[in-house]
C-alpha cells in the first residue's frame, strides 16, 4: 500500500515461509505460503501506480511460484524431520526400555521396571503389567493405583476386555473412558485418564503378558507406536524372566535335593556299617536262637494246654455272665411283682379285715349283754389286733406305692405350731404313763409357716417320736424345730434312750430291718417306719439324719425345706384331674347275694342304695343301715346300682370304687348326670384312693376302708341329715354389687338362701360364724385375691370351708389352674353360657331336686347338661371294623362336640395314635378299642399301644361282644383301662367317657 508497482516488497514474503521450515506442524509453510499470496496480490490492487502494471503481475506471479514451491520443500522437510525425531523417540524408547528389564532380575522387580518405564516415557498416569503363570494371568505391578482401589489381581483369557486382548492378541484404545473405571490420584486429588490403552504382548505366538496404560489423550498413536515395536522386546525380557525364576526354583530344588542325597548318603554309610555289626550279631544269635527255637517249641506246647484252658474259662465266664444277667433282670421283675404284689395285696385284705373289724367292735359292745367279760375281752383283742393289722397294712402299702413311683404329695401352707400342738397331744399321755418328760416346741429362729404336706410330714414325725418313747424308760423325749444355715427346717426328736451302734444305724433304714433282729429282742415291731420316714422326707425334698450314742439316748433329724419344690420329688407334680384306678380285680366277685328290703319298701321309709360287691361288709351296712330306721337297697355291680337308682329314687347312695364290672366313678357320673337322680348324696366307701375324683364329680363324702363302726354311723347319720335339711345356704364372694345380685336371682329359689360378701375380710367373717353348703367366689376381690382367700382358709380350722366353685371373668394360666384345683371342685370362666353352667354347679353340690326348681332353672340346667364340657372339642378315636358301628358311635360322641376319628383295625389305630404322638395331628384323649379286628385285634393293638411311650397313660375302652368274665379279664390284662360289652348301652358309654376322659 505504501510502495509503488515495481518494488519488489513480496520478496520479503519468501522469509517468512524460509522460517516456517523450524515448525512442528508440515501443514505451517503451505498455510505461510497461501498468506503471502494473498498479501501478494491484496498488494498489487492497493499499492500505488509504478511500472506497467502486465510487470507487476508477472513479478508478482514468479514470486508466489517461488513462495508456493518453498513451501511445498518446507511441508517435506518438516514432515521429514518429525519422522526422525518419531524414529528416535521409538529407538530411545526400545533402548531405555531394554536398560529397565536389562540384567538378572526377579520377575516381579523386572515387571514393576519396564511398567514405571513405560508410564514414564509415554507420559502415563496409571497403569498395570500382567503376566501368564500357566492357567492365567497375574497381576505382576501396578503404576499410579491406589492401594484400596479395586483392580483384579487375575483374569482369564476372554474375561473382559484384558482377556479379550488375550484372546485376540491385538491391542484396544478407549479414546473416551465412561464415568466409574479407575481413577488415578495422590493425596490431594484424583482423576480419570483420559484415555486407556491394552495391549497383549507375546512371544513366538504365544500371549505372555499385558500391559494396560491411562493416559491423557495426546499420546496414545505414539504409545500405541512404542508398544508395538518394543512388544517383542518386553515379551523376551518377560519370558526370560519367567525362565530364569524357574530355573533358580530348579537350582533351589537341586541343591535341597543334593544336600538330602549327601545326607541320605551319609546315612546309609551309617546304616551300613550297623548293617555289618548287625549282620555279626545276628550270626552269633543264629546259634543262640536255634537253642531257643527247641526251648520255645517245648513252651509252644504247654502255651496250646492254657490257651485251652483259657478258652474253656472264657466260655464259663461268659455262661456265668449271661446267668447275672438274667439273674439281675429276674432280680428287676420280682422287685416289680413284689411291689406290684404288696400293693394288690394289701388293697384285698383290706376287704375281710374291713369286715373282721366291724364284727370286732360289735362283740366288744355286747349289746345283748349275752357275753360274759373274757369273751368282750377277746373281742376287744381282736380288734386291737386288727387295727394293728390294718397299720401294718397301710405302711406295706406306703412301701409300694413309693417304690411304685404313686405317692401323691398334697403341699399347702401349714402353721408349725398347729402340728406341734397336735403332737403334743398325742404323743404327751403315752409318755407321761411311761414317767417320761416330753416337750414339742418351736425355736426362736424358726418360722410361723411352711409349704409342705402336713400329712407326710406328722408322718414321718409320730414315727420317730412312737420310736422315741417305746426305745426310752426313763428321761425325756423332745421334739425340736429350728432353722439351718443352708435356710432349712430341721425337725429333731431326741430322747435319753437306749441308743444305736454305730454299725447299725443304717440298717435301721433298710425295709424289715431292726437294730436287734434276733428271737429274743427286746422290743418289736416290722422294721418298716424308719425305711418309709426316709422314703417320705426324700419325696419332701429332705432327708433325714440320725446321731446316737449306745446308752446315752438318739437324735434323729427330719430336715426339709420351708417351700415344697416339685422338682425336689421323685414323682412327678399332682395331675389337675386324676384318673381313676383301673378296673383289675385279682379275682372277680359275684354281686353281693346279701338280703335287702325291695321286696317289703314302704312308700314314706327313708331308702338308702348300697352298691358294694363285698357281701359281708354290704350286711353290716345294711345292719346299720336298719339300726337308724332306713330301708336298703343292695347292688352288686356299677350297672346294676345305676340301674337301681333311677328305678328306686333312693334318699342316699353309699357306693363302693371297685366293682366287679366297671368303676364306681362310672355309677356316680350317671346317677349325677341324671337330672331325675342328680339330687341323690352319694357317700363314697372304698379301699382306693379316688377321693379327688369323687368329690369333684358330686360325692358328698369319702371314706377308706377299713372303717370302723362309729365312722359308718357318723356317715349315716350326716346322710339323714342332708335328707332332712330342707333349706340350703349359699355364700357368693363377689367385689361388684350388682354381679353379686345377678348371681343372687340365677341362684334363687324357695330352698335356697343366698348370702352376699364383697371382700374377703367379710367373707371369713361369715364363715367363722354360719355355716354354708356351697360358696361362689370371684378371684378380683378389694383387699385380696381369692387364691390367697382359698390359701387362708384351707389353713384356718377355726372357720368352715365348704365346697368352692370358682366363678370369675378372669383368664386362667396353666400354674393358676392348677393352684385352684386344690382348692376348688368346679373352675368356671365368665361368658355368654357360664349362668346356665353355675346354676348346674351349684344345684349339683346342694343336692337339689331338679323337678322342684323353678322353670327357668330346669331349663338352664337341662342346657348345661345337653352341652356336656368333658366331651367338647376332644378327640375320640374309634377303632371298628363295622361301618354301622362306626356311624353309631360318631352319632353319639358328634352331637356333644367330641370329634371321631375312624381306624378300621389296630394297624391304622397304631398308625394314627404315632402321628399323634409325633405331632403331626391332634392328639388323641380317647380309644374305643372293638376287639374282634381284621389284620390286628384289638387285644393285640393295645398291647402295642401300651408299650409306646405316648400310649402308656391313653385311656382305652374295650367294646367287645362277648362278655364272659375270661374275656373281660382279657380286655383288662392287655391294658384296657374299661370295657363295655355290646350292644352298647348309650347312657353306660358317655359315662365311661367322661370318666376316664383326661382333663
Amino acid at each position: 500500500m505504501i510502495f509503488p508497482l515495481g518494488t519488489a516488497v513480496w520478496v520479503a514474503y519468501l522469509l517468512p515461509v524460509v522460517l516456517s521450515y523450524l515448525a512442528v506442524r508440515p501443514q505451517l509453510p503451505l498455510i505461510v505460503a497461501a498468506l503471502a499470496t494473498l498479501l501478494t496480490i491484496a498488494g498489487y490492487h492497493l499499492a500505488p501506480a509504478g511500472v506497467d502494471p502486465a510487470i507487476a503481475i508477472g513479478n508478482r506471479a514468479l514470486g508466489t511460484v517461488i513462495g508456493w514451491m518453498l513451501a511445498s520443500i518446507g511441508f517435506f522437510f518438516i514432515q521429514n524431520r518429525l519422522t526422525i525425531q518419531h524414529e528416535e523417540w521409538l529407538q530411545a524408547g526400545e533402548v531405555g526400555l531394554a536398560q529397565a528389564v536389562a540384567g538378572d532380575r526377579p520377575l516381579d522387580e523386572l515387571g514393576a521396571n519396564a511398567l514405571s518405564f513405560l508410564a514414564e516415557y509415554l507420559d502415563a498416569q496409571a497403569g498395570a503389567l500382567y503376566i501368564s503363570n500357566g492357567d492365567g494371568f497375574v497381576r505382576c505391578a501396578s503404576y499410579g493405583v491406589p492401594a484400596h482401589a479395586d483392580i483384579p489381581e487375575r483374569f482369564a483369557a476372554g474375561d473382559g476386555l484384558l482377556g479379550q486382548a488375550v484372546r485376540d492378541e491385538r491391542a484396544f484404545v478407549l479414546s473416551d473412558v465412561p464415568e466409574g473405571y479407575l481413577y488415578y490420584g495422590s493425596a490431594l486429588g484424583s482423576a480419570k485418564p483420559g484415555a486407556l490403552i491394552i495391549a497383549s504382548v507375546k512371544a513366538e505366538d504365544a500371549v505372555n503378558a499385558v500391559i494396560e496404560l491411562g493416559l491423557s489423550g495426546a499420546n496414545v498413536d505414539r504409545a500405541m507406536a512404542l508398544l508395538d515395536r518394543a512388544g517383542d522386546q518386553l515379551s523376551v525380557a518377560v519370558r526370560s524372566g519367567k525362565y530364569r525364576a524357574r530355573l533358580r526354583e530348579l537350582l533351589e530344588e537341586t541343591q535341597q535335593q543334593a544336600e538330602e542325597l549327601q545326607v541320605q548318603s551319609e546315612e546309609l554309610r551309617a546304616n551300613n556299617d550297623e548293617l555289618e555289626a548287625q549282620s555279626r550279631q545276628l550270626q552269633d544269635s543264629q546259634s543262640r536262637l536255634e537253642l531257643q527255637k527247641s526251648e520255645l517249641e517245648q513252651t509252644n506246647a504247654q502255651l496250646e494246654g492254657q490257651t485251652r484252658q483259657l478258652e474253656l474259662q472264657r466260655d464259663d465266664l461268659a455262661r456265668v455272665q449271661a446267668s447275672l444277667q438274667t439273674q439281675a433282670a429276674e432280680l428287676d421283675q420280682a422287685s416289680r411283682y413284689k411291689s406290684e404284689f404288696l400293693a394288690n395285696m394289701s388293697h384285698e385284705l383290706r376287704t375281710p379285715l374291713n369286715s373282721l373289724l366291724i364284727m370286732a367292735r360289735l362283740l366288744a359292745e355286747n349289746r345283748e349283754g349275752n357275753l360274759h367279760d373274757e369273751q368282750v375281752r377277746h373281742a376287744e383283742m381282736i380288734e386291737t389286733s386288727g387295727n394293728d393289722l390294718l397299720t401294718l397294712i397301710n405302711d406295706i402299702l406306703d412301701i409300694s406305692k413309693i417304690e411304685a413311683g404313686k405317692l401323691e404329695l398334697q403341699p399347702r401352707r401349714v402353721r408349725i405350731t398347729a402340728i406341734l400342738d397336735k403332737l403334743q397331744a398325742m404323743f404327751g399321755p403315752s409318755a407321761e404313763a411311761k414317767g417320761l418328760r416330753f416337750e414339742a416346741q418351736a425355736e426362736g429362729d424358726a418360722p410361723l409357716e411352711m409349704e409342705t404336706d402336713p400329712q407326710r410330714l406328722e408322718q414321718v414325725l409320730k414315727n420317730f417320736l412312737s420310736n422315741a418313747i417305746k426305745f426310752t424308760d426313763s428321761g425325756s423325749v423332745a421334739l425340736k424345730v429350728g432353722a439351718r444355715a443352708d435356710g432349712r427346717l430341721a425337725f429333731a426328736v431326741r430322747d435319753t434312750g437306749v441308743g444305736i451302734a454305730p454299725d447299725q444305724q443304717q440298717i435301721i433304714f433298710e425295709a424289715f430291718r431292726q437294730a436287734d433282729g434276733t428271737v429274743s429282742r427286746k422290743y418289736g415291731g416290722t422294721g418298716l417306719g424308719l425305711s418309709i420316714s426316709r422314703e417320705l422326707a426324700r419325696l419332701l425334698g429332705g432327708e433325714v439324719a440320725v446321731e446316737s450314742v449306745p446308752g446315752a439316748g438318739s437324735t434323729f433329724t427330719l430336715i426339709v425345706p420351708p417351700s415344697f419344690d416339685g422338682a425336689l420329688a421323685t414323682p412327678a407334680a399332682e395331675p389337675a384331674r386324676p384318673l381313676p384306678q383301673v378296673v383289675k380285680p385279682l379275682r372277680r366277685r359275684e354281686a353281693a347275694l346279701v338280703s335287702d328290703d325291695r321286696e317289703r319298701l314302704s312308700g314314706d321309709a327313708r331308702l338308702i342304695l348300697i352298691v358294694e360287691d363285698d357281701p359281708a361288709f354290704a350286711k353290716i351296712l345294711c345292719d346299720i343301715a336298719h339300726e337308724l330306721k332306713f330301708e336298703c337297697l343292695i347292688a352288686g355291680t356299677a350297672d346294676e346300682g345305676a340301674l337301681m337308682a333311677r328305678q328306686y329314687l333312693p334318699h342316699a347312695v353309699i357306693l363302693d370304687m371297685n366293682l366287679p364290672d366297671h368303676t364306681g366313678l362310672s355309677v356316680l357320673d350317671r346317677i349325677k348326670r341324671d337330672v331325675r337322680t342328680r339330687h341323690i348324696p352319694v357317700h363314697v366307701v372304698s379301699v382306693g384312693d379316688d377321693s379327688k375324683a369323687a368329690l369333684s364329680g358330686g360325692a358328698i363324702g369319702y371314706l377308706f376302708k377299713p372303717v370302723k363302726r362309729d365312722a359308718l354311723i357318723d356317715m349315716l347319720e350326716g346322710l339323714e341329715a342332708r335328707m332332712s335339711q330342707r333349706m340350703r345356704r349359699v355364700l357368693v364372694v363377689e367385689d361388684d354389687a350388682r354381679q353379686a345380685e345377678s348371681i343372687k336371682l340365677l341362684l334363687a329359689s324357695r330352698d335356697v338362701e343366698t348370702i352376699e360378701a364383697h371382700s374377703a375380710a367379710e367373707c371369713c367373717a361369715l364363715l367363722g360364724q354360719e355355716t354354708f353348703d356351697c360358696m361362689v367366689l370371684d378371684l378380683n376381690l378389694p383387699d385380696a385375691s381369692g387364691l390367697d382367700l382359698l390359701e387362708r382358709l384351707s389353713g384356718d380350722e377355726t372357720v368352715g370351708f365348704p365346697p368352692v366353685i370358682v366363678y370369675t371373668g378372669r383368664d386362667l394360666s396353666q400354674d393358676e389352674e392348677l393352684r385352684l384345683r386344690r382348692y376348688s371342685k368346679s373352675i368356671i370362666v365368665k361368658g355368654a353360657k357360664s349362668p346356665e353352667r353355675l346354676l348346674d354347679e351349684v344345684t349339683l353340690f346342694l343336692h337339689q331336686v331338679v323337678s322342684d326348681l323353678p322353670e327357668q332353672q330346669q331349663q338352664l340346667i337341662t342346657k348345661s347338661l345337653n352341652r356336656d364340657a368333658t366331651l367338647d372339642g376332644r378327640e375320640i378315636l374309634v377303632v371298628e371294623d363295622d361301618i354301622r358301628n362306626v356311624y353309631a358311635l360318631a352319632s353319639i360322641f358328634e352331637p356333644h362336640g367330641s370329634n371321631v376319628r375312624i381306624a378300621r383295625n389296630g394297624r391304622e389305630a397304631l398308625q394314627l395314635l404315632d402321628e399323634a404322638g409325633r405331632g403331626l395331628s391332634p392328639p388323641v384323649d380317647l380309644v374305643l378299642m372293638d376287639v374282634m379286628m381284621p389284620e390286628m385285634d384289638g387285644l393285640t393293638a393295645t398291647r402295642e399301644i401300651r408299650s409306646q411311650a405316648w400310649g402308656k397313660d391313653l385311656p382305652i375302652i374295650s367294646l367287645t361282644a362277648k362278655a364272659m368274665e375270661r374275656d373281660q379279664q382279657e380286655c383288662l390284662e392287655a391294658g384296657a383301662n374299661d370295657y363295655l360289652a355290646k350292644p352298647l348301652d348309650v347312657d353306660k358309654l358317655l359315662s365311661l367317657a367322661r370318666v376316664w376322659m383326661p382333663r
